[in-house]
């Protein structure tokens, strides 16, 4: 279809992150046939950050010039009139590869901090903490903090772009293990609630989770991939738990299956009925200093 809108003045530039050589795969025969001054540029916005503003951060771009010579000219300076730093690479398949590079570094980055939670608490050491404490070094370290999973539309799938090309166990690895954190999490969450609800009350009474936080992450309502809501999700499916959802940010409409707790009821005395609150993503809107007051109530708060 692209081809009917075309001409040897047009450029056309893929933004989304693809796998390696899709670029050329998908516009090569077309700039080879119309003349299209063809290229590759990844995105870089982070959806709900402000700051640096889109205009600072640096754009690389790449054109297909062993196709049509000065197409990475022409792509160059049309993003210099927006952008503040323009990267020229060799080929887009450096675009390519450094976008995903970019991205899967951060997948496996998150699979060790969640791995590195995991060994905390069994030695009965605050993750959190030790997160912190690490982010003191003014070098050599990557400050990253443990979490439910991951969301979004780029981290959770741009590792099958890269491994639909390339073996790399490592990343294979990191993948798994963050995709089904949700799930494990979730699994290890209800075996608990149900033992202590059995031991306290018996098995006639119900367990009750208040799951907070279902955007993909603090500030968003989009749900892609959302690791809160896959918990809730699972809970949902096991039929063994009285559950609600509280989001500022998500109305009831978006997730008809789970009664939503509106922000009007974010109170000790209503928060003080669950069995267990998990916050999976800190949305604005709502106190959580309040979550501190609840002795009796588990408290899991995988967004610090």
């Amino acid at each position: 279809m692209l081809q009917n809108y075309v001409n040897n003045e047009s450029i056309v530039v893929i933004e989304s992150t693809v796998a390696v050589g899709m670029t050329r795969k998908f516009l090569g025969p077309l700039a080879a046939s119309r003349g299209i001054l063809a290229g590759m540029s990844p995105e870089r916005i982070d959806p709900g950050r402000v700051e640096p503003p889109p205009r600072s951060i640096p754009k690389v771009v790449s054109g297909l010039d062993d196709i049509v010579p000065g197409s990475l000219d022409a792509i160059t300076r049309l993003y210099e009139t927006v952008f503040d730093t323009v990267i020229p690479v060799s080929k887009p398949e450096v675009a390519e590869m450094s976008k995903l590079y970019e991205n899967c570094q951060r997948t496996i980055a998150i699979a060790y901090a969640n791995e590195m939670a995991d060994a905390c608490q069994g030695l009965g050491i605050d993750p959190f903490e030790v997160a912190h404490t690490a982010a003191s070094k003014p070098f050599g370290y990557l400050p990253m903090y443990p979490s439910l999973g991951i969301g979004g539309h780029c981290i959770p799938v741009n590792p099958i772009y890269f491994m639909s090309t390339c073996s790399l166990p490592l990343l294979q690895q990191a993948h798994e293990r963050t995709i089904s954190r949700p799930s494990r999490i979730a699994s290890q969450l209800l075996i608990s609630l149900l033992e202590n609800t059995q031991r306290k009350h018996g098995a006639t009474r119900r367990p009750s989770l208040l799951v907070v936080g279902v955007g993909f992450k603090s500030g968003q309502s989009d749900l892609s991939n959302s690791p809160g809501l896959q918990l809730l999700n699972y809970m949902r499916q096991s039929g063994e738990v009285d559950l609600m959802f509280c989001d500022p940010l998500v109305n009831q409409e978006t997730i008809p299956e789970v009664p939503k707790l509106e922000e009007s009821s974010w109170t000790p005395d209503v928060l003080k009925t669950f069995d267990a609150i998990v916050v999976a993503a800190k949305q604005p809107g709502l106190d959580y200093n309040v979550l501190d007051t609840l002795s009796d109530v588990r408290v899991d708060v995988w967004n610090r």
